[in-house]
């Protein structure tokens, strides 16, 4: 563990807040190296925050890795009468192209065309460059389709959004494959759920909708594509936390053809961490403190990644990388990380002797890929947000 981790969007709505600072820079504390999936809107807010030269030291001591991705990918719909067909498309624009991107934020970041070309350059070559591989849309609609898949996830993210306020155990969520699209076949009054979702979530900020719905299941499926091609944990909202667990569930008990649940996670806290977080969102401690309380925990952090994860562990990790430095004095808070146990892997082992079981069986070729991943020994542990909108605030 705290070997590597992958961090994606949060708020998918609010262009110049996409993730969370605050929740990416514990990540650069406990982590060796965090991986940062960037779309336009992530680019330039990190831009914006650490500044080129900022970045630069990040990114030449491994400690930050930046992959932009030149595609985009979301659920489209169509609406034909009273139907609705959606699927999951790939979005490609030549305003995304990168170098014409990064050099158009320096730009404005800096407020000087000279000075934002010259950093440009400096910089342009430590950024990775990539598209969404095309498994991602297969795999999301082969997991769309899945009706016993899709029925829990629908059940999973709705509860999450709503914080469990809602007693949702009647919950249909069927979906069918057309000519025209994917048809979602529902029991959901979307129009009741909304008037509670709004009471905490703002309307101009979004709405349950059977597409919002499908969307949480999309970006599960992109994060997870990036995190196990990097052999990477994965900082996780809740929501994707939740949709993982239930994903990998899914994926045991396909391989071995059980009706068995078995839990493959095992969540533990860290009491008493600084509020780092919060003090680098409401702008207490600089990019530059956040940079120097980086740079003390590299001589610990090879330690740290050779030892169980263990809740007492942690927390002398983060006492000493934390000591003497700005965040010493901050107020305590409560960090979450679910770290996999493998129980599935266990008992397919002992179930059939073996662990070639996925040849023929209903997953599809993105989940089988993972299944390869995780037998190949990747750990999909999660350091979890637990904050379901953390930049948006509610105005009345």
């Amino acid at each position: 563990m705290f070997d590597r981790i992958t961090f994606a969007t949060q708020n998918k709505l609010d262009g110049n807040n996409p993730i969370d600072l605050g929740h990416l820079a514990e990540c650069m504390i406990f982590y060796k190296s965090t991986y940062v999936i960037a779309s336009q809107g992530i680019l330039k807010q990190l831009i914006k925050y650490f500044g080129v030269d900022g970045l630069i030291e990040l990114l030449d001591s491994n400690v930050l890795h930046i992959i932009y991705t030149e595609s985009m990918v979301g659920v489209s719909t169509n609406t034909e009468g009273s139907r609705q067909f959606y699927d999951v498309v790939e979005m490609s624009s030549p305003q995304h192209l990168y170098q014409d991107v990064l050099r158009k934020q320096i730009v404005e970041v800096t407020g000087k065309a000279g000075k934002g070309r010259r950093l440009a350059n400096k910089i342009q070559d430590k950024i990775k460059v990539t598209n969404h591989d095309h498994s991602i849309l297969d795999g999301t609609r082969h997991s769309i389709l899945n009706q016993q898949y899709i029925q829990t996830a629908a059940n999973l993210v709705l509860n999450s959004k709503l914080n469990g306020s809602v007693d949702l155990s009647g919950l249909r969520f069927q979906t069918e494959k057309q000519d025209r699209g994917i048809v979602v076949s529902t029991n959901t009054n979307f129009l009741i759920l909304n008037q509670v979702y709004h009471k905490f979530v703002p309307a101009t900020h979004s709405s349950l909708t059977p597409a919002s719905i499908l969307a949480e299941v999309l970006d599960l499926e992109k994060e997870l594509c990036f995190a196990s091609n990097n052999v990477s944990e994965i900082a996780a909202s809740q929501i994707s936390s939740t949709l993982a667990k239930n994903k990998f569930d899914y994926i045991f008990e396909q391989s071995y053809k059980t009706e068995e649940k078995i839990n493959n996670f095992s969540d533990f806290a860290l009491d008493n961490a600084q509020k780092l977080r919060d003090a680098v969102n409401n702008k207490k401690i600089t990019a530059k403190d956040v940079i120097q309380i980086i740079e003390k925990s590299h001589k610990f952090k090879s330690w740290l990644t050779k030892k169980s994860p263990e809740s007492d562990l942690i927390k002398e990790y983060y006492a000493e990388v934390t000591k003497e430095t700005v965040a010493d004095k901050l107020p305590g808070k409560t960090a979450r990380f679910s770290v996999f146990t493998g129980l599935g892997l266990a008992a397919d082992a002992t179930l059939t002797g073996g662990l070639g079981t996925v040849a023929g069986l209903s997953l599809g070729a993105l989940d089988t890929f993972y299944l390869d991943k995780l037998l190949s020994g990747w750990k999909p542990n999660q350091f979890i947000d637990d904050q379901l909108l953390p930049v948006i605030n509610k105005k009345t």
